[in-house]
């Protein structure tokens, strides 16, 4: 097999087409949906691939933020070591270069955990509303980002109004 991600992916997608999708029942509109829906998020994914590591990187930047500034809001000291805990963590994923895209996820799910457990906890304390204006406050740029990356799925009811993952990520303008 070819050690390139992107050639696989290329070689899965005509296959696929020119192989498995003519091969499927025509009278079975379920597995025809199916089909073209596991055609269309490996072609995605292709699409993708090149923005992946800046993604989770921008990804990561952002819940630090986050995170940070919740520390700031957050009165109860255990919140505070969660979210520090969190913080070094990630921080310390993004400034090792040897690190791929999983582990780079993994430290972003690790910390969006922690932040999450934060809000829950601090949600029946003087805290809450401070810690809600924040996380409302902050929150629009990784959504913005996760938008963008869902827009070719078709979800978007006004995607001209989604900026391109490329621009927000600064690899286009």
């Amino acid at each position: 097999m070819i050690p390139d991600i992107e050639v696989q992916l290329q070689v899965a997608i005509k296959s696929l087409k020119d192989n498995v999708a003519p091969a499927v029942d025509k009278q079975n509109s379920l597995a025809q949906e199916q089909m073209h829906l596991s055609l269309a998020t490996i072609e995605i994914a292709l699409k993708h691939l090149p923005l992946v590591h800046g993604y989770v990187r921008k990804d990561i930047g952002e819940h630090i933020a986050i995170a940070k500034k919740l520390t700031d809001v957050c009165s109860r000291e255990e919140d505070k070591s969660l979210l520090r805990q969190g913080i070094a963590a990630a921080e310390s994923a993004l400034n090792n270069p040897e690190l791929g895209f999983v582990q780079l996820q993994a430290a972003a799910r690790e910390l969006r955990e922690k932040i999450g457990i934060t809000i829950i906890e601090c949600s029946a304390t003087a805290d809450a509303p401070a810690v809600e204006k924040t996380v409302l406050d902050m929150c629009g740029t990784t959504m913005g980002i996760a938008r963008a990356w869902t827009k070719p799925h078709g979800f978007e009811p006004n995607p001209a109004d989604v900026v391109d993952l490329e621009v927000q990520l600064g690899f286009a303008d």
